[in-house]
């Protein structure tokens, strides 16, 4: 897609689809608990589970109003009268002494399912069976893991495998302190056998070159490292305006700070910016990540990200996808910035250590006080990562969520906008060495609330949280496809050739002759062209007439745009209004999306009588179609005449014959 094309996005909004809405095929609800919030699932095991306000649910995917036994449970969070009052006493909010889940993730194999909770304003570590939700030992107090405030930004992740002593740990992404002033990541104590194995292990806190008011948004176990993705304050402009940039920082499992220098600090730590920016002269940034996923594919690691612009701007938004391989290679080998008075500067390959920042250490203790120094003050690298081509630049939307399906031939993106409740489905694949993508699909959502937080079960839901419930949404609406096109553009969806319907596309039907269902991404099947029937209209001078499209569609006759008058009419539903029809709108219309023809109509105009606008026309009209009437009866008597002539003439030679 071209500079043109997508400056048309921000600014015209022209290649933008309005969009319908759908509802939930299931919503669960608990009017004893308050708000829903965090949301993981288990895909093998088909069970979805749900922080809340008060308590934490184990729900079935495939249906998460069933509450039978062997599906569903339920755990209490429960916080004593006494420590209600305590709180209240204390608390900015008295919303916030509600007891309340801030973190939700798998561990031990996704056995178990480690929980962090505020109780009270007080963080709360649970670790509960995945199948009953039963405490799996005994609930304990640790700071530094989840926040108290729902409203601040923070990430943690769970790491089994690779740490000192292979100790299991939490790494966290989180502010602290009565403001929420300090901001850190994180390692709790590591333990072992029920007694510490190593102390704490942090960023500097009262340092800003570190972190600088930084807003979490991901955080991932990945090899011998754990990456952070997150936004913070880069610099100040000379009109005092704060600038933000995105980052991703690293750190190495093993790291278990230094010596004398960087005591309890990680020695590892390094980071870098996240570029997701339309290219031209003056490039176009989407400075501010929201959230990010994981895929790991082919061989490759890809995170995908939604980023927006900056909130005191017109807002628009964009997804871009970064490869761990460039992440590393950059973090690895890329120049260090040294920060002065005079500004920031790069640090030539010449004047780095031995030991260059970032670098992983069996040994961390046993780094050098002078490689510690240098590693303390040069934590950032002075190129950025690209994120390549950002995928649906969009305006006047932020996109707070998205999920990803990993298909064999492209991954499909679920893109979110919290506070509009908007969805976005978006084919992504790879052609060549170039990565491609096409809008499928824009949905507003009907829940009563914006989202909290969301969760995929591969090509069957998503699903989305919001204050009062859990909604459960199909990935797809094949039967509401009216086209072959449309329906084999959707990667789950599969059309019917004998009775030309879409349905959902199954290993049944995807291999049995009448289906068609495209094997490209991004590609009409070619099979549409044989089956799809060309619909004629047939109308009158003075009608109006509604022709069938494609949400997001630009509809053109005889190769030219149709544009939006005071006869025409494009709906937001894709579908062309012709009013007072004449003569002119006679022809083959097309309803196209790209260069892509997804739907196509041939009007005919009879203008052997027009439409009467007045009692006399009406009477004359009327008159009109009263002669050719008895025309066409006495045609129809001639021919009954002549039939029933015929079949006599039948039956006797019949008889003649015997």
């Amino acid at each position: 897609m071209n500079r043109l094309l997508y400056f048309l996005f921000f600014f015209c909004g022209l290649l933008v689809p309005l969009d319908a809405s759908i509802s939930a095929d299931n919503t669960f609800t608990d009017r004893t608990i308050g708000e829903f919030r965090e949301i993981i699932i288990n895909t093998k095991e088909n069970a979805l589970f749900v922080g809340s306000e008060g308590a934490i649910f184990r729900l079935w995917a495939y249906n998460i109003n069933d509450t039978g036994e062997n599906v569903f449970a339920k755990k209490q969070l429960i916080l004593s009268e006494s420590e209600e009052s305590e709180c209240r006493s204390t608390a900015s909010d008295e919303k916030l002494c509600r007891p309340s889940t801030r973190f939700l993730s798998f561990t031990n194999n996704m056995d178990s399912i480690y929980v962090c909770s505020s109780v009270g304003m007080r963080p709360e570590i649970r670790l509960l069976d995945s199948n009953s939700l039963q405490d799996q030992q005994e609930p304990r107090t640790e700071i530094g893991i989840c926040v108290v405030d729902p409203s601040f930004n923070s990430t943690a992740v769970v790491v089994d495998n690779g740490n000192p002593e292979e100790a299991s740990s939490v790494y966290s992404g989180i502010r602290t302190g009565m403001g929420g002033e300090n901001h850190l990541i994180y390692r709790p104590p590591l333990t072992k056998n029920g007694k510490q194995v190593h102390a704490s292990i942090r960023t500097i806190y009262s340092d800003n070159k570190w972190l600088n008011e930084p807003q979490f948004v991901g955080s991932f176990d990945v090899g011998q490292h754990v990456l952070f993705f997150f936004r913070e304050i880069a610099h100040d402009n000379s009109f005092g305006e704060r600038i933000v940039h995105s980052r991703v920082a690293r750190v190495c499992k093993k790291d278990i700070g230094g010596r004398n220098v960087l005591r309890q600090v990680w020695t590892s730590f390094v980071k870098a910016r996240l570029n997701c920016s339309v290219s031209a002269n003056f490039p176009f940034y989407f400075d501010h990540i929201q959230s990010v996923k994981r895929v790991d594919k082919h061989g490759e690691t890809f995170f995908y990200a939604t980023f927006s612009t900056s909130e005191t701007a017109f807002t628009s938004s964009a997804i871009c996808m970064f490869q761990l391989s460039s992440i590393n290679h950059l973090l690895d080998t890329g120049l260090l910035m040294e920060e002065t008075a005079n500004g920031q500067f790069s640090v030539t390959a010449d004047e780095t250590p031995a030991h260059r920042p970032g670098t992983c250490s069996s040994n961390s203790h046993s780094i050098s006080d002078t490689d510690l120094h240098f590693a303390k003050t040069h934590l950032l690298v002075s190129d950025s990562i690209s994120g390549g081509t950002p995928i649906l630049p969009l305006r006047d939307h932020v996109f707070t969520h998205l999920v990803i399906d990993q298909l064999s031939n492209q991954n499909v993106i679920f893109s979110f906008d919290s506070i509009h409740r908007k969805m976005w489905k978006i084919s992504h694949w790879k052609e060549g060495n170039e990565w491609k993508w096409n809008l499928i699909e824009q949905q507003t959502l009907r829940i009563p609330n914006r989202i909290n937080d969301v969760a995929l079960l591969p090509s069957e839901f998503f699903f989305v949280t919001s204050k009062t419930g859990v909604s459960q949404f199909s990935v797809s609406r094949c039967s509401d496809l009216p086209s072959c096109a449309l329906c084999s553009l959707d990667p789950y969806c599969s059309w019917n050739a004998v009775n030309s319907k879409c349905a959902l596309k199954t290993k049944t039907n995807e291999k049995s002759v009448g289906w068609i269902s495209s094997s490209w991404a991004g590609r009409i099947s070619p099979e549409c062209s044989a089956v799809e029937k060309l619909a004629v209209k047939d109308v009158y001078l003075g009608d109006g007439i509604r022709i069938s499209g494609a949400k997001g569609g630009i509809w053109q006759k005889d190769g030219r745009e149709i544009e939006n008058d005071q006869r025409h009419l494009v709906t937001e539903n894709g579908e062309l209004v012709i009013l007072e029809v004449g003569a002119e709108d006679a022809g083959t219309f097309e309803c196209l999306r790209g260069n892509i023809v997804l739907m196509k109509a041939r009007v005919v105009v009879h203008e052997n009588c027009a439409r009467p606008t007045s009692v006399a026309e009406y009477r004359s009209c009327q008159r009109e179609w009263c002669k050719k009437a008895d025309a066409y009866k006495a045609a129809l008597n001639i021919w009954s005449d002549s039939n029933k002539k015929n079949v006599q003439c039948k039956a006797n030679g019949s008889n003649i014959h015997h």
